[in-house]
């Protein structure tokens, strides 16, 4: 099996993506069973029965539809979507005026964006189910608890509903910690890489710092099929080879969630500076991502940069973003939508149900449908924590990977000081992870570490 996935998983999902990317596949995102890039003559393929097709089968349609990408993007395609770091800069906005803080305003704001980021996942994960807005809305007035303001129940009582119960420590009576989540991890993964090999880290140091810390099925998407291809690296080719080949190599998760979560700590330290945040995410998620997967990262870096600027506020934070990704890409131009949206409106549900109406079709964990509730919840909770964490977490999807997104920008824009209590004082100051070189320990040594960190790169 290559990787996670079957070949017939991997053959509908690299259709979709193909067809994302704008490459000539069909007409929609679904492929037919009658698709031409199944080995079967015309005749046959129209009778088939998709149960009855083999792995050997789906494996030959695979690579037959791989073999589109060589007739190029569509002419009609709207968008332009470069993978190198200068021609992203180059195609990108202009960097907003940012003006830094000083150091005890910077430690400040570092300590709101690690608490703030592991109190917003925490809230959101109970209920990262594949749950929509709607579903959320039905859970919560079930348990008195909509519109929510504070830690989910783990059970309904009215619907005999009960949440993930591997989520039980972060649900409401029960939180005592921040439990092990893929969504810290990075966070943490990111800060052990950057102290043990500096500004110059390589894509394949990226995998390096994976396979010494991490188990192989704490990762999803894009980072599970790159450790695959990192453990089955060959002897004949150098290493940095042949990472640079993993984007896409049996890879349709490539413009995944995946950098969203990975981008935040290059702009933990890189304040007011997006440019510099975004390259070195850029670096970071070249391991697995292209295009919308990248920016992804990058975006995020870039808001965490710009919020870390003395009076941010969400406008210039999402500049900031906007300045380190292709003004013609899909990411940008959903950006450019909910800010619409939600000008027109000020409805944080009717523009929730606009982005399910422009984007449900992407996967779960894909980059931009995620990426529109952080943007929604920023623009509602203008700066509140509180606001910001329960919108995003109300409006469905990703849950704990978009509050937790959100939550990290809102923390390093605030600072500590203005995170409401309520989700930071449960957590006892105390983290636990599934990586070995950290395993369990607080949230205040990740803050003093991170300050260490920018203190050393700024020499």
């Amino acid at each position: 099996m290559p990787g996670y996935a079957t070949w017939q998983t991997l053959y509908k999902e690299e259709y979709a993506q193909l067809f994302e990317e704008g490459y000539p596949v069909g007409e929609c995102p679904k492929p037919d069973i009658t698709s031409e890039f199944l080995p079967f003559p015309e005749d046959v393929r129209g009778k088939l029965v998709e149960d009855s097709i083999g792995e050997s089968e789906w494996e030959r349609a695979y690579r037959n539809l791989r073999a589109v990408m060589n007739k190029g993007i569509r002419e009609d395609y709207p968008y332009t979507e470069p993978n190198g770091f200068e021609e992203i800069i180059e195609s990108a906005a202009s960097v907003p005026v940012l003006e830094p803080v000083n150091e005890n305003e910077y430690a400040e704001r570092v300590r709101g964006a690690w608490y703030g980021r592991c109190g917003g996942v925490i809230l959101g994960k109970p209920v990262e189910m594949g749950w929509s807005r709607l579903e959320i809305e039905e859970y919560l007035k079930s348990v008195d608890s909509y519109p929510l303001n504070d830690w989910i129940p783990i059970k309904s009582e009215k619907l005999n509903k009960t949440l993930r119960m591997d989520c039980l420590a972060s649900s409401r009576g029960h939180i005592e910690y921040a439990q092990p989540d893929d969504d810290i991890h990075y966070t943490i993964l990111a800060l052990l890489l950057a102290e043990k090999k500096g500004s110059s880290f390589t894509p394949y140091d990226v995998g390096v710092n994976w396979l010494d810390n991490i188990p192989y099925h704490w990762l999803w998407c894009s980072s599970r099929q790159a450790y695959y291809n990192m453990v089955n690296l060959s002897a004949d080719r150098s290493a940095d080879e042949q990472a640079a080949e993993f984007p896409d190599k049996l890879n349709p998760w490539r413009e995944c969630i995946d950098g969203q979560l990975r981008g935040d700590f290059w702009g933990y330290i890189n304040p007011a500076k997006p440019h510099d945040a975004a390259c070195f995410a850029h670096r970071e998620c070249s391991l697995g991502l292209v295009k919308n997967g990248l920016y992804g990262g990058m975006f995020v870096a870039g808001c965490c940069a710009a919020a870390m600027s003395k009076n941010p506020t969400v406008e210039i934070i999402l500049q900031g973003g906007l300045s380190v990704i292709p003004k013609k890409s899909r990411l940008a131009a959903m950006v450019s939508n909910v800010v619409e949206w939600y000008k027109n409106s000020g409805d944080w549900i009717a523009v929730c149900d606009k982005i399910y109406e422009a984007y449900g079709h992407l996967p779960f964990a894909a980059t931009i449908n995620n990426m529109a509730i952080v943007v929604l919840a920023l623009l509602h909770g203008g700066l509140d924590y509180t606001k910001t964490i329960a919108t995003a977490v109300m409006c469905g999807i990703d849950t704990d990977c978009n509050s937790g997104t959100a939550a990290s920008i809102v923390g390093a824009a605030v600072g500590y000081k203005s995170l409401d209590q309520r989700w930071i004082a449960p957590l006892g100051d105390k983290v636990k992870t599934a990586i070995a070189q950290f395993g369990e320990g607080t949230i205040s040594d990740l803050v003093r570490r991170t300050i260490e960190t920018k203190l050393r790169w700024s020499i």
